[in-house]
């Protein structure tokens, strides 16, 4: 998919599977609270987005940095992005096990917070640059714009 479409694109189409599949976390485990099947759309829907929007998100950072940095660049985001799966694996796990059983609304509102997160994203999503990123060969000119471009978009 990387060589078809541009990275913006796959990074917004990733947030908007995201979204869905929040939307239907939402609408199929509030309504069938007792079956654990009515997780799997939801969570395919949202793994579907999360891994087509991975790679381009990774490509797209590390290719704003010359290439005498990508050793300390990669290693960077390598370490959020793990410290970011390990506590959103943690906070939807302490969420999913304490307040589905519980019946209360917890969850709803979780859910609701992590679909807003995932517009919020999406609307970062169309500051991105539609087109690749210059190599770090391409001079220091661009790279420094493209720096700034990924600044006012964050």
């Amino acid at each position: 998919m990387a060589k078809r479409f541009p990275q913006k694109t796959l990074i917004a189409g990733g947030f908007v599977l995201v979204v869905v599949g929040i939307a239907l976390l939402l609408g199929l485990v509030g309504a069938t609270k007792s079956s654990p099947w009515a997780f799997a759309p939801g969570l395919l829907l949202v793994g579907i987005g999360l891994g087509a929007m991975l790679t381009p998100s990774v490509n797209l950072v590390q290719s704003a940095f010359p290439e005498q940095e990508q050793g300390e660049i990669s290693g960077l985001s390598r370490s959020i992005s793990n410290l970011g799966s390990s506590f959103g694996t943690a906070i939807a796990g302490t969420i999913l096990v304490a307040d589905i059983g519980s019946g209360n609304g917890s969850y709803v509102a979780a859910m609701i917070v992590l679909g807003a997160l995932g517009l919020l994203g999406l609307g970062i999503s169309f500051f991105l640059p539609t087109n690749p990123l210059p190599s770090a060969d391409a001079g220091a000119a661009p790279v420094a714009a493209t720096q700034e471009a990924l600044g006012r978009a964050i």
